[in-house]
């Protein structure tokens, strides 16, 4: 005989709860519930393997169990990662993922959300970065929930949390590191700065090298409208060739992401440039292929799981309360030295790789 899946009820008794316990931690109504009690609770549904009825839940709420999540492309196996990370939290509250690549276009991301709305849907992560993005006020008035992933909080009238690594402080690493090792002479590559976390990056790029009397030249370079996240590996590519038939003198580069980054290495090993020997190549974001490469790239790591848990978190609880003042979590990068970096070729001590720090 088929053993019955476990119930509400089943989980109540487990924890020794009650049933509106129980439905609190379902729904993400945790805030003021005493940690020995979120821990049964949590250990009781994973001990039961229990999933919550979806169509009840529907039917009760008239709500789909679902978020979506509206990301610029996850051609950037950076999105791809997030996408998963956020998936695997939501599977395990017993909600799913509609997945929209916008582009990083406005009118894209609008119709998107109205489209989800439209389905039921009452809560998004946006990862979109846009510099400005009034145009979801009218559907956060109308109630749609909403979280701002990998940007901080700029002035507005409506409630929207953001969730974001410290992309200043990404920047900033990534400049310390290559100073750290003794290079004075330093190229930042970037696409145009259209999304706040590039202008953040830059900016903590450019405090670094400040601070430390170093020299840095900004390369910023565009690729076809519509292929912002497909042609970031080109644009390094194509960036480290222009760079190379100008005579640049710097011996580190820093790219806006690893994606341009593994581009860097492309087109430096195109023009007979050796990484690290003659000039060392950082990334951000530390991307699952980095210590894949050949060499294995340095760069800045977010703390996705953390992210991604924080994100669900915010668009759960702004779904069960959309009354609720606007949060903004920002979380610290880490540095994580490989093989791509190294002091500049006229000093003779080279330093360890594979270290990290914060």
């Amino acid at each position: 005989m088929k053993k019955s899946a476990p119930t509400i009820e089943d989980v109540a008794r487990h924890a020794r709860v009650s049933i509106s316990t129980v439905s609190n931690v379902l729904n993400g109504r945790e805030s003021r519930m005493r940690a020995e009690t979120l821990e049964r609770v949590q250990r009781a549904i994973a001990e039961l393997a229990f999933r919550p009825n979806q169509s009840a839940r529907n039917l009760k709420t008239g709500h789909l169990a679902m978020i979506g999540l509206l990301v610029p492309s996850i051609a950037n196996p950076f999105f791809g990662s997030l996408a998963r990370q956020i998936e695997a939290v939501a599977n395990e509250r017993g909600y799913g993922v509609m997945l929209c690549n916008t582009q990083r276009e406005a009118d894209r991301e609008l119709a998107y959300a109205q489209a989800l709305m439209a389905q039921g849907v009452r809560g998004m992560v946006i990862g979109s970065a846009l510099q400005a993005q009034e145009h979801l006020a009218p559907l956060i008035q109308r109630g749609l929930a909403v979280v701002s992933f990998d940007r901080t909080a700029q002035e507005a009238t409506w409630n929207m949390d953001y969730v974001s690594v410290d992309n200043h402080r990404c920047g900033e690493l990534a400049a310390e590191h290559l100073l750290t090792l003794g290079h004075r002479d330093l190229v930042y590559v970037t696409a145009p700065l259209r999304a706040l976390s590039r202008v953040a990056r830059l900016d903590g790029v450019r405090k670094a090298c400040s601070a430390a009397g170093a020299r840095l030249h900004v390369h910023m370079s565009d690729v076809p409208n519509g292929q912002i996240e497909m042609e970031m590996a080109a644009l390094g590519h194509n960036s480290a060739m222009e760079l190379q038939a100008a005579q640049s003198t710097a011996t580190g580069y820093i790219a806006m992401n690893d994606m341009v980054a593994v581009g860097l290495l492309s087109g430096l090993r195109q023009c007979h440039k050796r990484v690290p020997q003659d000039v060392s190549v950082m990334g951000i974001d530390d991307l699952f292929l980095d210590s894949y490469l050949s060499p294995a790239l340095s760069s800045v790591r977010q703390p996705m799981p953390e992210i991604a848990l924080a994100a669900f978190e915010r668009v759960l609880a702004r779904m069960n309360d959309p009354g609720e003042s606007a949060h903004e979590l920002v979380f610290a990068p880490e540095l994580v030295q490989r093989e791509s970096t190294a002091p500049p070729s006229s000093l003779s001590t080279h330093s360890p790789s594979g270290t990290t720090a914060t």
